[in-house]
């Protein structure tokens, strides 16, 4: 009885480990010319000021700054070279025509678009990026663009 006290939890560790091993879904690297879903992570959620974008390796950080009380700049970044990236706009049924983002320096990896965006809350954007003739997409809320907090900025800038 004792010996099965101990030889339980890590026949059970062992099982876990073994069954992960035998069903997990194997990573495979992106084919050019298919498309990928984007995991929009937990900052995308609620007011940040900041929304990170995954898939694998891939990593998309968006931010925005808000240019008049509702137009924004909406940068966006990735570790490696963009080539493409289309945004949409959609409010309550409708979507606004699809916005090229356009490259800012000479590196390729960081676009921005201005945007008309009057009610983050209840909007969605739908973004589509092209990465090593690999297209990423995602629809995630537009709550983000503006950054609340109890804190100054001043208090985080050094």
């Amino acid at each position: 009885m004792i010996i099965a006290m101990f030889i339980a939890p890590v026949l059970a560790i062992v099982a876990y480990f073994a069954t992960d091993h035998m069903v997990a879904e194997k990573p495979q690297a992106a084919t050019p010319g298919h498309s990928y879903p984007l995991a929009a992570k937990s900052n995308c959620r609620y007011q940040s000021g900041a929304c990170t974008l995954k898939n694998g390796d891939i990593e998309i950080h968006l931010t925005a700054d808000r240019i008049a009380s509702n137009t924004i700049r909406l940068s966006l970044s990735s570790q490696l070279p963009i080539e493409n990236a289309l945004i949409a706009l959609y409010l309550e049924g409708q979507e606004s025509a699809p916005v090229s983002m356009q490259h800012t320096n000479t590196d390729a990896s960081i676009l921005e678009a201005e945007l008309h965006l009057t009610d983050p809350e209840n909007t969605k954007m739908r973004i589509a990026v092209k990465i090593n003739q690999a297209t990423y997409f995602v629809e995630t809320s537009a709550i983000f663009v503006d950054l609340e907090t109890s804190f100054s900025r001043e208090n985080f800038s050094s």
